[in-house]
């Protein structure tokens, strides 16, 4: 046996030195006499646990209750000496040393009682000289407890009671009016034995109902920390698949659903993200089957307790008796379906169902609390790509490259199979494909009408447009055969500048599960707005670039540009040993009598002149060639790996075909002009583009003395 609470330790010492020490049992004189080293307090405790429990032994009470009547009648009839007054003192005693026990086995209460049903026979043998049995009316209140007890011993022990209550019945002397006393004694002990067993029966259902509300209540507030665990849980970690793993976890092991799981929507079915124990779990269900799809459908919780008789049900489990399948909504939005089924004889109930609602609720708020996240995440990655984009696009300002870094890094920003550029050509004012990244490069060069295709509608609508299925029936007729699937999913997005659209940048995804999120247009539409700004700066920039070494009149370089790059080709030539120097020649031109010209028809007249010999002088020369107007009428070209011959030639084809041609003065009469032309060579051994130019210009000086429209090489 135990021993009891705070004399433990002083019962441990003299336990270790001799067993009897600690009584199976033990008497009032343990309890009172503690080990000297044993603290006041743990001393007082111990007395006030002895004294409630012989204040509250309904045993004790119902012998002493008995013993003073016994008492009385023994005084009164032999005096306060008399030896029978020791039975009634040693019943007292022996159920009070009974009383101190912490512990008894399950028949004492029956000994007990027998014992007092004893104690009322040896009484009414001892005290009774009349042989009448006067005494036995004080078995009616053990027969009562007897009866109130209930159980088999107890109820040996009332019916042995009654036959000391009937037992004077038997004895011949008694006189009817005696009888009739004992068998209404006998009637009151019968009465009150049915009234005690009742209320006691009543009490006991009482007690069981409370110890059962007790239960549920423990279990719902168990149930209610796991879900305020669960919320925890997922606020923490979000809807992962581990955090909703644990969800599951919790679902079995706190509330004993043995087959829980959760599915989430994916806009189209519902995906298993998380299940225990099925055997054949279901990875998709679409909204037309089942009970999940029905819930899917009708976004109305469904409670099964027999789910087997539902037709629509589909089995994971053949052990599957009850389910619950809670819709999870967030602003009126489908996220996904809590799921719990049981097995055998567990069936689901209100309470479970009122319960998976409340955990319903906390998953609802953390998936659409992660899907927030998720969201912020990705726009967060979207603008720190289209961050990083920007940055480079704008220390780019070559349009010779431009294009092909904007269609790559819009892949890069918003992943696709297939990136397309669309930019405005102005000259010819249509939308041409300038570079793709990605895909078929094939459809380079072709032109976007206005709402043709996703590009060609987001031209005419002015603002991002997202097709998820795009079929190659609605593609431009420019791009009808690019190699990409005949269904993809498209984004584009204008670039507008001021009132005008200068362009579009279009996404294509052959992946239609995945379509463009809300995120990925709002970044579209900045990142197209970035590219059609830089992509305006590069074309300005480089027409500033272009003004600074063109001449605005005739188009081709002007003296500027022309001194810059004879000096960077003289140093590059110097570092080149000379006998592995390319040939450089030379060609002047000027224009003859132009001055004649100018003061006869104006300077109009004389601008077209210099427009036409330019036009004419870039027809001929070669694209390597450096072409400048090297000042007033004077034109000069510089020819790479060009022998004196090959200049000549040149220049003379120049010559001739700019003879051919005429201008119109406005009066009525055709204006024919001629040119002159030096060619010069450097040799090998030189290297300055100065003396190339000198040689020329004495070849020129020669050709205008030899009568002009001639060629001269020098």
């Amino acid at each position: 046996m135990a021993a009891p609470a705070g004399a433990t330790a002083a019962m441990a010492a003299p336990a270790a030195a001799s067993p009897a020490a600690s009584p199976t049992y033990g008497p009032i004189s343990y309890f009172l006499t503690q080990d000297a080293d044993e603290s006041p307090s743990a001393h007082a405790r111990a007395s006030a646990r002895l004294g409630f429990r012989v204040r509250n032994d309904t045993y004790l009470l119902l012998a002493v209750a008995i013993a003073i009547p016994v008492l009385v009648m023994e005084v009164a009839s032999r005096g306060a000496t008399s030896i029978g007054l020791l039975s009634p003192i040693l019943f007292v005693g022996s159920q009070l040393w009974l009383a101190t026990l912490r512990s008894s086995p399950g028949w004492l209460p029956t000994a007990r009682l027998a014992m007092a049903v004893a104690f009322i026979g040896s009484a009414n043998l001892w005290g009774d000289p009349t042989g009448t049995w006067p005494l036995s009316a004080l078995a009616v209140p053990v027969v009562a407890l007897a009866a109130a007890t209930g159980g088999a011993g107890p109820t040996a022990v009332a019916l042995f009671g009654m036959v000391f209550i009937l037992a004077p019945l038997a004895l011949p002397t008694l006189d009817d009016h005696a009888r009739q006393e004992v068998s209404a004694v006998a009637m009151a002990a019968v009465v009150v034995a049915l009234g005690s067993r009742r209320v006691v029966a009543n009490l006991e259902r009482s007690g069981a109902r409370l110890r059962l509300a007790n239960l549920r209540a423990r279990r719902r507030a168990r149930e209610l920390a796991a879900v305020e665990s669960v919320g925890s849980l997922l606020a923490r970690e979000g809807p992962t698949q581990a955090s909703l793993d644990g969800v599951m976890g919790l679902l079995e092991t706190t509330f004993g659903y043995r087959y829980p799981s959760v599915y989430i929507w994916d806009g189209s079915a519902l995906q298993l993200g998380a299940q225990r124990n099925y055997r054949y779990p279901i990875s998709t269900v679409t909204p037309d089957r089942g009970i999940l799809g029905r819930v899917a459908r009708t976004r109305e919780a469904a409670f099964l307790a027999d789910a087997r008789s539902d037709p629509e049900f589909l089995s994971a489990d053949p052990d599957v008796v009850s389910e619950i399948s809670i819709p999870l909504v967030s602003a009126g939005e489908l996220l996904g379906i809590l799921n719990v089924e049981t097995s055998g004889d567990h069936r689901l109930d209100d309470d479970d169902f009122s319960t998976m609602q409340i955990v319903a609720d906390r998953l609802s708020a953390a998936l659409a609390l992660g899907r927030e996240r998720q969201k912020l995440t990705e726009r967060a990655a979207l603008l720190d790509r289209l961050t990083t984009f920007a940055t480079v696009l704008g220390s780019s300002l070559d349009p010779a490259t431009m294009d092909d870094e904007v269609a790559t890094g819009a892949q890069a920003v918003i992943p696709a199979d297939s990136v397309v550029l669309v930019h405005r050509d102005e000259a010819a004012e249509k939308f041409v494909i300038l570079a793709v990244a990605g895909s078929d490069k094939s459809i380079i060069g072709g032109t976007i009408e206005p709402g043709e295709g996703v590009s060609g509608r987001s031209i005419a609508a002015r603002q991002v447009v997202v097709i998820d299925r795009h079929d190659r029936s609605s593609f431009p007729s420019a791009v009808s055969k690019v190699a990409l699937p005949d269904t993809v999913g498209a984004m584009s997005a204008p670039m507008v500048i001021g009132a005008n659209v200068v362009g579009v940048v279009t996404w294509l995804r052959g992946d239609l599960d995945k379509p463009f999120t809300a995120q990925e247009r709002e970044v579209a539409a900045l990142l197209a707005g970035k590219v059609g700004l830089a992509l305006a700066n590069a074309r300005l920039h480089q027409q500033t670039r272009n003004a600074a070494i063109t001449d605005p009149l005739t188009g081709i370089h002007n003296r500027r540009h022309f001194d810059a790059a004879v000096e960077r080709e003289d140093a590059l030539r110097r570092r080149v040993p000379a006998e592995r120097r390319r040939l450089r020649s030379a060609i002047l031109f000027d224009l003859d009598h132009f001055g004649k010209v100018n003061k006869r028809y104006g300077h109009q007249i004389g601008d077209r002149v210099l427009r036409l010999f330019a036009d004419t002088l870039k027809a001929r020369a070669r694209a390597s060639d450096l072409v400048a107007r090297y000042g007033g009428e004077e034109f000069v070209v510089i020819l790479d790996n060009a022998t004196r011959e090959d200049a000549a030639t040149i220049a003379d084809s120049v010559r001739t075909a700019f003879a051919s041609q005429t201008v119109d003065t406005g009066t009525g009469t055709e204006l024919t002009t001629t040119v002159s032309a030096g060619c010069a060579t450097l040799e090998a051994w030189e290297v300055e583009g100065s003396v190339l130019l000198e040689r020329a210009d004495v070849a020129l000086a020669m050709a205008k003395a030899a009568g002009r429209d001639k060629v001269v090489t020098a």
